[in-house]
């Protein structure tokens, strides 16, 4: 009889061991898969590599005299332009959430041992760290390039950008699971991105004594993102750059959340989109 109980209790702990490593199997499968999809995006990766680079060098350009003294307009385009890239992703991670729906995939992921939080985890995680990367890329070539002093604040730096990403990859994910079509909507999404950066001086530096116009100013989420970097960097004040990093890290953990609990099968599986090719 107790070795009758102990094969039994050997075999439970065998399945749950079992269980787990084909969870893990299929996390980390799932995850590749999304990551190489990410980083094999031309669309993803040129326009938050390219396109930084193209804002800094032509408004760098054009602005060059309006700046003086500490800051040149490369280095202050810098600084603005990866943020404002970074948020204009969220297509990209909306699109990630739909993609198994675009390539004929989405019923062979369901049918697989994969849980609902795999699913969206992985979505969400490799669009951060994608993301993570171009920033990272952009900030350091460029800091090369027009001699940003970032490397004493480069680890916050780092926190802050993958944090931002991390945010903007949970909402667009959440859009892109629950969108049916892709082509409209991802207009509509960078809309406020655009009024976002206009107000907090990505395209021309604002600066106001109105206190209307500074409330409208602090609305915006690259204000304060852009008013940590420069703080971070040029008064060695860091901790409103701790304080956004908390937050942004905290609403994408609330809608990753929220994107697992509201994830639908129906809506995951069906989605076309023309012109696609796998």
């Amino acid at each position: 009889m107790n070795r009758d109980r102990k094969d039994n209790k050997r075999g439970m702990k065998d399945n749950k061991k079992s269980k787990s490593n084909r969870k893990m199997t299929g996390f980390q499968a799932l995850l590749k898969l999304n990551i190489k999809r990410r980083a094999t995006d031309g669309f993803a990766v040129g326009y938050n590599i390219v396109f930084p680079f193209l804002i800094i060098l032509l408004l760098g350009v054009l602005c060059r005299n309006q700046f003086r003294g500490e800051i040149t307009s490369y280095q202050y385009y810098t600084l603005v332009s990866i943020p404002f890239c970074t948020a204009m992703a969220i297509v990209t991670a909306a699109y990630a959430g739909k993609d198994d729906a675009y390539a004929k995939t989405a019923q062979r992921v369901m049918v697989a041992p994969i849980s609902v939080e795999t699913i969206v985890l992985c979505k969400i995680i490799s669009c951060t760290l994608v993301l993570t990367f171009c920033s990272m890329f952009v900030l350091i070539i460029a800091g090369v390039l027009w001699r940003l002093k970032i490397f004493s604040s480069i680890t916050e730096l780092l926190f802050l950008y993958t944090a931002l990403s991390f945010m903007i990859s949970a909402v667009g994910t959440y859009i892109g699971l629950g969108m049916k079509n892709f082509l409209a909507i991802k207009n509509v999404m960078t809309v406020p991105i655009g009024i976002f950066a206009i107000v907090a001086g990505t395209f021309f530096p604002i600066g106001t004594v109105s206190a209307r116009m500074q409330f409208l100013m602090n609305l915006s989420p690259l204000t304060w993102i852009n008013r940590s970097v420069f703080l971070a960097l040029y008064d060695s004040d860091s901790y409103l750059l701790w304080l956004v990093t908390g937050v942004l890290i905290t609403v994408g953990a609330v809608l990753t959340k929220i994107s697992i609990m509201t994830f639908n099968k129906e809506e995951y599986i069906n989605g076309d989109l023309p012109g696609y090719e796998k």
